[in-house]
């Protein structure tokens, strides 16, 4: 029985494993993750940890440990085509699987659920489409950027602008349910 029960121990503390720093800066070695995209994903791990703790709070489910490693490798293979399948292999690889599923749908996912229904995929999203580089920006910031860079079209133009929108509705919720802004809550300068 004694057996049983070590084992169980064993296979329970396996499902509780989650990228950490030492993880995260292993991964970005291995992979020659750019310096500016390193910096990037901590700064989108913190955002999201952020909007997550405040969610928990207000009494959502979410796994912050789970989130904040998702988080903090979600880009690791940006110089790659097709970066988020690429990261979310490394990951099931690492039998990571629900890291690696936020990873792989980091780039697509839509439509975000309500606020109140929030999972660790609307957060990461979020909080990816809120941080240009290594800095907090807002929603107004961020989007202008991905409009202004290089290909502009209006095809583009438009799906940006079609995709703001949503998330900013999603914003407005996430809001009224964290009972403070996002620019407060993350710590933007409000000019």
């Amino acid at each position: 029985m004694r057996m049983h029960l070590d084992i169980s121990k064993c296979l329970q503390g396996l499902n509780n494993m989650y990228i950490d720093k030492e993880k995260q800066q292993e991964l970005f070695a291995k992979y020659n993750t750019p310096k500016h995209v390193q910096r990037h994903c901590d700064e989108v791990a913190r955002v999201a940890v952020v909007i997550a703790e405040r969610l928990k709070d207000k009494g959502i489910q979410i796994n912050v440990d789970e989130l904040r490693g998702a988080a903090l490798v979600h880009d690791v293979l940006r110089t790659e085509k097709d970066h988020d399948k690429l990261g979310a292999e490394v990951l099931m690889n690492m039998n990571l699987p629900h890291e690696a599923e936020l990873v792989r749908r980091h780039m697509t996912y839509h439509p975000f659920n309500h606020a109140d229904r929030f999972k660790e995929i609307d957060i990461l999203c979020l909080a990816d489409r809120l941080v240009k580089e290594d800095c907090y920006v807002g929603l107004d910031e961020r989007m202008q950027y991905l409009i202004d860079k290089p290909g502009k079209t209006p095809a583009r133009t438009e799906r940006i602008l079609k995709a703001k929108a949503h998330t900013q509705g999603i914003i407005d919720e996430l809001e009224e349910v964290l009972g403070i802004t996002l620019d407060e809550l993350c710590h933007k300068d409000v000019k």
